[in-house]
C-alpha cells in the first residue's frame, strides 16, 4: 500500500492499494491526481482524498512503470505484457498502444516538451515514440542486459540509460539513436558495482549516477559543440587527458578509472 498525507498538518488522507511491480504512487503534474497500479492489471487515477477518478483498463499483465505528460493531459504506462499504452486523463481511454519490445517494460518517461516519450525494457533496448500517435521514432541498442532506467535530457538532445546487468551507464543522441558514450565505474568489469540509476539535473548540464556501492557520481554533460569549443579556448594547447576525453564523449584508449568531477 501507499499512504497519502497532508504535508501541512501531517494528517493521513488515504491508504492506497498498490502492486508489487509498481509499489509507489505517482503524483500528477498539478498535484491534484495520484496514479497507482494494482494486481488487476489496471492503473487507477485517484483524487487527493483517495476517491477514484478514472480506471485505465487495457494491459494484459501487471503495470511496471508509469508517468504523466508535462501538460497533465496524458499518462503512459508500461507493463509485463511487453507493451506501453498512452492514455487520455480526461476520459480514461487508451490513445495508443506501443508495441515492439520483446520483454517486460522497466521504465517510461516523457520528454520535457511532451512531444516524445521513451520506453525501456528487459530486452536491453530503449525505444523513443512520438506523442500522442505512438509512432516509433528510433531504437537505442547497445546494452547487453536489461535496462533499469532511462531519461530524456531537458533539452531533448540526449538520453541516459542504465543497466545493472551489464554494469554501464550509456549516453545517446535522442534524434539519431547513436550511442555517444559508455560510462563505467571500474576498469575490471567483475569489480564494478552495479549501476542502478542515472538522471539529468534540471537544466541538463549534469548527470547523477547512483551505484550499488552507495556512491553518487556527478558527470558534466555538454549541451552544444560551443561548450567544447569554449573549454578548448581556456586551456593551454595540449592533448586532452583520458578524463577530459570521456567528459566530451570522445574515444579513449587505455586508462579507464574514475575522474574528478
Amino acid at each position: 500500500t501507499a499512504q497519502l498525507w497532508d504535508a501541512a498538518s501531517g494528517a493521513e488522507l488515504a491508504t492506497i492499494k498498490t502492486s508489487g511491480k509498481l509499489p509507489q504512487a505517482i503524483f500528477g503534474r498539478d498535484g491534484d491526481l495520484v496514479l497507482t497500479a494494482t494486481d488487476d492489471n489496471a492503473a487507477h487515477l485517484l483524487k487527493m482524498d483517495g476517491t477514484e477518478f478514472k480506471v485505465l483498463i487495457g494491459h494484459q499483465n501487471r503495470i511496471t512503470a508509469a508517468a504523466f505528460s508535462p501538460d497533465g493531459q496524458l499518462v503512459v504506462t508500461g507493463s509485463l505484457d511487453r507493451t506501453a499504452r498512452i492514455w487520455s486523463i480526461k476520459d480514461g481511454n487508451s490513445v495508443a498502444t506501443l508495441k515492439g519490445h520483446s520483454d517486460e517494460l522497466t521504465a517510461v518517461a516523457f520528454s520535457q516538451d511532451g512531444q516524445s516519450l521513451l520506453t525501456a525494457s528487459r530486452d536491453g533496448t530503449v525505444r523513443i515514440w512520438s506523442v500522442p500517435v505512438g509512432t516509433e521514432k528510433v531504437v537505442l541498442r547497445g546494452h547487453s542486459g536489461a535496462v533499469d532506467s532511462a531519461q530524456i535530457s531537458p533539452n531533448g538532445l540526449y538520453v541516459v540509460t542504465t543497466s545493472s546487468q551489464d554494469r554501464t551507464v550509456r549516453l545517446w543522441a535522442a534524434q539519431s539513436g547513436r550511442e555517444i558514450a559508455v560510462l563505467a565505474s571500474r576498469e575490471d568489469e567483475a569489480n564494478r558495482p552495479a549501476l542502478m540509476r542515472a538522471a539529468f539535473n534540471s537544466d541538463g548540464t549534469r548527470i547523477a549516477i547512483v551505484s550499488g556501492d552507495d556512491s553518487v557520481r556527478i558527470i558534466r554533460a555538454f549541451q552544444t559543440p560551443l561548450d567544447l569549443i569554449d573549454y578548448a579556448r581556456r586551456i593551454v594547447p595540449r592533448e586532452l587527458t583520458a578524463c577530459e576525453r570521456r567528459r566530451f564523449f570522445l574515444p579513449v584508449k587505455g586508462e579507464v578509472g574514475d575522474c574528478p568531477s
